[in-house]
């Protein structure tokens, strides 16, 4: 009798943990660690998640400041803000060259040599991070004198994504 009790009050009580966790009640999540330099981040249930790049040209000239091309743009449509950002360099460069010919997001090219700094990312909104940015890396290319700004950057861009490809595709929670 005592045996057919216990049986009774185990089956019982999993029937209760299971709709439980059927209704979820109990819930049994992936907590979203990810190793970084020094430890981990804890992000938990991730809310919202995009590949950002960002450009940035330096030039070796100190007469020359350095130009932010793209700020974390997202990654899906990063040409059109970066043609944008060309547009208005084009703009500034046809107000001071009334005589020649104008130039355009796509002809803008190098006088002098430069560096494209390129930084590719995830930031994600989470439950345990209101707002993190994870660097997946970053990548320098030379861009020699009388470079087309544009097409350099979206094959630099391009080739860069390819690599880090399998790197960006791990770093997605939710597909």
């Amino acid at each position: 009798m005592k045996s057919v009790t216990v049986g009774s009050a185990i089956v019982g009580g999993a029937l209760i943990v299971a709709s439980f966790i059927n209704s979820g009640q109990f819930t049994f999540k992936d907590e979203h660690i990810i190793p970084v330099t020094g430890g981990t981040v804890k992000l938990g249930e991730v809310y919202d998640e995009h590949q950002i790049v960002s450009l940035k040209m330096s030039f070796n000239d100190k007469d020359f400041e350095d130009e932010q091309l793209l700020q974390q743009s997202n990654a899906g449509d990063y040409k059109d803000a970066l043609k944008d950002k060309l547009r208005t360099l084009s703009d500034l460069v046809n107000a001071g060259n009334k005589s020649q010919e104008k130039a355009t997001a796509d002809s803008i090219s190098l006088k002098k040599p430069a560096r494209l700094e390129i930084n590719m990312a995830v930031k994600y909104r989470s439950e345990y991070q209101p707002s993190f940015t994870l660097v997946i890396g970053t990548k320098t290319v030379d861009l020699p004198a009388n470079t087309a700004i544009y097409q350099a950057s979206v094959d630099a861009v391009d080739s860069f994504m390819k690599e880090k490809k399998m790197a960006l595709d791990s770093s997605l929670y939710l597909k």
